[in-house]
């Protein structure tokens, strides 16, 4: 799991439905890398601070935001070298950086792209909970899909890739919401896009035991709380939910803090692989 920025004063409200005025946590700003069967692959890129992005970053105090060459250069990989883009949802923090890799296929689900742009064009009644979708990003997706290089799924796929299978969550964060689950020949790690914001979503706040949803997004509660269900029963642990807002994955896997003040966490390791995490980039 690689951290590209991050916020240090995230209010409870947006992470824990019904925790309104529980003060703040650092939150993360990361995506996932995953590499095997002759394949490079992110799930979610982050956003672009040199576009439109720019706007969303500032108002929600992210800070220390650096680009795809910089974050991937610490696990020794450029944007270039990716060839497969699993896109959760169409937010700017998981979909803003398309640019970045040229030679990607990129995956998202059709009613994602569809009711974001339903949405964009009906913001005098959906406003209030698309505060995180970029109009420039939801353009640059549908001309993506136009040249071929977005593949719009109608559901679940198992095995894109060996042992890399695709999930929905739809109506939960986003309308048409993804998540990944990958087998590492023994258990499945599950990486959750924002259908969690903290392994406390799952096991309750202060490991009380009681599933909590997030508190942004604009989908269905109960959704919500089924799919984290059903993501902790895939996952069999979980310490492998891959939460890529989750600060706390950094102490509960080997990871590294780098000169930038960012992370890196190194969740699995395929038999006989040499460690990424190095003491410079």
């Amino acid at each position: 799991m690689l951290e590209y920025s991050q916020c240090l004063a995230q209010p409870m409200g947006c992470i824990f439905y019904g925790q309104w005025n529980a003060g703040t946590r650092r939150f993360a700003y990361s995506y996932a890398y995953v590499e095997g069967a002759g394949h490079k692959i992110l799930v979610d890129i982050g956003h672009d601070n040199t576009s439109s992005n720019k706007h969303f970053n500032d108002i929600n105090d992210i800070v220390d935001w650096h680009s795809p060459h910089d974050i991937l250069a610490k696990v020794g990989v450029t944007p270039e070298e990716i060839d497969t883009v699993i896109l959760t949802h169409a937010h700017y923090d998981h979909a803003g950086a398309t640019r970045f890799f040229p030679n990607a296929t990129f995956y998202l689900q059709r009613v994602e792209l569809e009711s974001s742009r339903w949405a964009l064009d009906n913001k005098h009644l959906y406003s209030s909970i698309i505060g995180a979708l970029d109009p420039e990003d939801v353009t640059l997706l549908e001309e993506l899909a136009e040249s071929g290089r977005l593949r719009l799924l109608d559901g679940a796929v198992e095995d894109l890739f060996p042992g890399l299978s695709i999930r929905t969550a739809l109506d939960t964060h986003t309308m048409g919401g993804q998540y990944v689950v990958v087998f590492d020949g023994l258990h499945n790690w599950v990486i959750t896009g924002d259908a969690l914001y903290s392994y406390e979503n799952a096991e309750g706040i202060g490991q009380s035991g009681e599933m909590v949803n997030i508190g942004f997004g604009g989908g269905s509660g109960w959704r919500g709380l089924q799919i984290i269900d059903e993501m902790v029963k895939t996952a069999g642990d979980t310490n492998r939910l891959v939460i890529v807002h989750e600060h706390a994955t950094f102490d509960r896997h080997p990871s590294r803090e780098y000169d930038d003040g960012l992370h890196v966490a190194e969740l699995h390791l395929a038999p006989h692989e040499v460690t990424r995490i190095r003491k410079t980039a």
